[in-house]
Formats: C-alpha cells, sequence, structure tokens
C-alpha cells in the first residue's frame, strides 16, 4: 500500500513541475474583497494580486468585477484589469516555470474597449525581470473593440530563458483605456502529417493540374516557382513538362515535414516532315507553311526589330537558346522567316539547340515573348556557330529579331 501512495505521488509532482501556464493569468487570486478597485498606485495593487507586477510610469491598473467598465463582466470567471495607455500601466505576468531559449509557444488573451474612453492596440513582450517590459514580440494588428472580448493569440520562439509575460499599451497616454483578461500560455503543437493530393498524375502538355494539401496551416513549394495560383491549401499549375513538386512545412522549432509529387506531361508528337538531323543531340525544325501575318516589320501583329545582323556561308546553321543571366520563368517562342520553328520553350540556363535550314539572302530569326517572367522584360540568349552571343529583349508587344544572309563567301556586316 506505501508502494502505490508513493507512485501517485511522484506521478502528481511530475505534472506540476513540468506544467506551463501563467500564476495568475485570469486574476482571479487577490485580495479585492469583491469590489472593484480603480486607479490603484502600483505598490497597492502589487500587494492585491498574486503573480502580478505593475511599474508604469503613473501607475493606475484597475482590478475590475462589476459589469460598469466595458459594457459587461469579466471574459472568464470573476475578475479582469483596466490598463492606461503610453507605458503609464505596464504589468509583468509570472509564469509556473520559465519558458526555455529556442523553444516555440502559443500565447493567448482577451482585450476589450470601454465605451468612455479612446483606446490602442496592445502589445506583449518578454523579460527576465519583473521590472521592466523587455522585447517586443506581438502588437495587435486591430484596436479592442467597444463591448466585446476580442482572442488575441499568436506564436513565438524564446529567445531567451524567459521568466515573465510584460503587457502594455504603448500608444497614447493615461486618457487611453483597455480591458484585459485570460492569459494563457502553452508549447506550440507540432503538426504531424503533411498529405498532397492531385486532381490528375498524367496530363496532355497544355493542361492544368490542381492539388490540395492538408495536416498543416502552412507550407511552402519548392519546385516549380512558376505557379499560377497558390490559395492556403490549394495549388494550381499548367506544366510544360514533367514534374516533381516538393511541399516543406517548418514550423517553429518543430521537424520539418515534406511531401513530393510527381505528375507526367505527355508531349505532342509532331507530323510535320523534318529536316535529316546530322548532329548528335539537336533538335530538328518541323519546316510549315509561313503564316499569313509575316513582313519585314511584323509577325503576328507585333513588331519586330533586328537587333543584329550576322553573315553565315553555310545553309545549315545551330541556333542556341539559354538564359545568360538569372532564370525566372520566361517563355518564347521562334520564327524563322515567319516559320515556328519550336514553340513555349522554357528558357533555363540549359541550352537549346534548334538547326536551321538558310534560304540564300535574308533570313530573319524572331523571338516572340509568350510571358514576361517574374523580372520584366522577357530575355534570352541566342548563339550562332563562332558570333559571339546576343541577348534578346522582348515584351508582349514588340519582339526581337536577329538577321541572318547566307552566301557562299560570307563576310562580317555587322
Amino acid at each position: 500500500m506505501r508502494r502505490y501512495i508513493l507512485i501517485v505521488i511522484i506521478s502528481v509532482c511530475y505534472k506540476i513541475t513540468f506544467s506551463q501556464n501563467f500564476v495568475n493569468g485570469s486574476f482571479e487570486n487577490n485580495t479585492a474583497n469583491g469590489t472593484d478597485q480603480i486607479n490603484l498606485p502600483n505598490t497597492t495593487l502589487n500587494a492585491m494580486l498574486t503573480g502580478v507586477n505593475a511599474f508604469g510610469s503613473y501607475g493606475d491598473v484597475d482590478i475590475i468585477k462589476s459589469s460598469t467598465y466595458g459594457g459587461g463582466g469579466a471574459q472568464d470567471k470573476e475578475w479582469y484589469l483596466g490598463i492606461t495607455g503610453g507605458g503609464t500601466d505596464i504589468i509583468a505576468l509570472s509564469l509556473t516555470t520559465p519558458l526555455v531559449a529556442g523553444k516555440t509557444y502559443s500565447l493567448s488573451f482577451y482585450d476589450r474597449k470601454d465605451n468612455a474612453h479612446p483606446v490602442n492596440a496592445i502589445q506583449i513582450g518578454l523579460s527576465p525581470i519583473n521590472s521592466n517590459f523587455g522585447t517586443a514580440i506581438y502588437t495587435a494588428t486591430e484596436l479592442p473593440i467597444a463591448g466585446v472580448w476580442t482572442l488575441r493569440s499568436f506564436t513565438f520562439t524564446a529567445s531567451f530563458n524567459v521568466a515573465f509575460i510584460t503587457v502594455q499599451m504603448p500608444a497614447g497616454s493615461i486618457s487611453e483605456w483597455a480591458n484585459i483578461d485570460n492569459f494563457a500560455i502553452s508549447p506550440l503543437k507540432c503538426n504531424q502529417t503533411l498529405s498532397v493530393q492531385s486532381s490528375v498524375l498524367l496530363i496532355n502538355k497544355g493542361e492544368a493540374i490542381t492539388f490540395t494539401v492538408s495536416g498543416v496551416s502552412s507550407f511552402t513549394l519548392s519546385s516549380p516557382l512558376n505557379y499560377s495560383a497558390f490559395t492556403q491549401s490549394i495549388v494550381t499549375n499548367t506544366p510544360l513538362v514533367s514534374t516533381t513538386y516538393t511541399l516543406i512545412n517548418k514550423e517553429g522549432n518543430c521537424p520539418i515535414l515534406t511531401q513530393t509529387l510527381a505528375v507526367v506531361v505527355k508531349q505532342p508528337i509532331i507530323k510535320d516532315t523534318v529536316l535529316v538531323n546530322t548532329i548528335k543531340n539537336i533538335d530538328t525544325v518541323p519546316f510549315r507553311q509561313p503564316p499569313l501575318k509575316f513582313s519585314r516589320r511584323i509577325l503576328n501583329g507585333r513588331k519586330f526589330t533586328i537587333q543584329q545582323s550576322v553573315n553565315s556561308n553555310n545553309a545549315l546553321v545551330k541556333l542556341l537558346v539559354w538564359d545568360n543571366n538569372t532564370v525566372d520563368g520566361d517563355m518564347v517562342s521562334i520564327y524563322l522567316n515567319g516559320q515556328l520553328l519550336q514553340e513555349n520553350i522554357c528558357v533555363t540556363n540549359i541550352k537549346k539547340e534548334l538547326l536551321l535550314h538558310l534560304q540564300p539572302g535574308s533570313n530573319i530569326i524572331i523571338m516572340e515573348a509568350i510571358n514576361l517572367g517574374r523580372v520584366p522584360p522577357n530575355t534570352a540568349t541566342i548563339g550562332i556557330n563562332k558570333y559571339k552571343p546576343i541577348t534578346l529583349v522582348s515584351d508582349l508587344k514588340t519582339s526581337a529579331a536577329i538577321e541572318i544572309i547566307y552566301t557562299n563567301d560570307a563576310i562580317t556586316i555587322k
């Protein structure tokens, strides 16, 4: 029997030692004798309230029980406090055990405005002592509402071993007044799962996918970066190639959760007659009839500007397309003399190779912007045989172009 009693005592002691909360977060432990105590000097307030220390510059905190102020009684149980602004009232709330540096916590409290007084936002701080506000960790984004208790809650990571949570209304003066009640704190609960479900895993090029994330309140998407919509738990995208999406959840000092989703994109089969390719690993270019809206100035309704002219004495020319600067999701289509060579090229730092078949005389290569990327305008670097790479700049109104003049004994023109 004695052994059983000893086990019970150890269990109770363990619970008391490691629980985390305020000593007097709802202000019920006081000696106010059941009546409102208004405009108390700091020393008087401190003698009346266990676990609360007032040290504002003026000192007139109120311990209130009645419904006279703020349009109603306490938010929790019977008692609440009233504090004034501009640092005239500041209180430090004692914790049952200090917060641990580097650990993440959730804190909540309620505030309310009195109809007869102006008000400003409540601010929360961390302090190693009960006579200094310390470091601010939260300021309410909304003012207390007249006659209504409003819940304020947030998470934070303790930057040092904290013994006290401090409370003040930093703006205003002794004329501003707010009610506060029911302070509570607990360690942040970590998310246990991160799940993702897609509407489809196999799509044709140009089709959109939608996937939904569950199990967490927030997440980041590491790849790809060019998602078209990202609203809370829903992501939509139109990938041009097969893509693996990686989702990451990280909160405070909780374990990192990751999840991946692979989507296969089926590429269209080109049935056009293509040029025989004698160079290894170079894309061949289908010949199509020139569009009707091509002239020396305009292609597909957009003006184009020839940025450079070069010569070639070979009818076959290898064209390289890549991004020589920051990769920001630019997409382009390439035309030769009005013929579409390659559409919707995603410009990256990997060089895309095309084999061109030139006609005698002038040949116009036009880069048409499909989008502006994340950093407008649309830019792509073009390499042609031995010539120095050229950076072409386009937008959604004007295209950039290069002229290649094909002759048997070519010389450089520019």
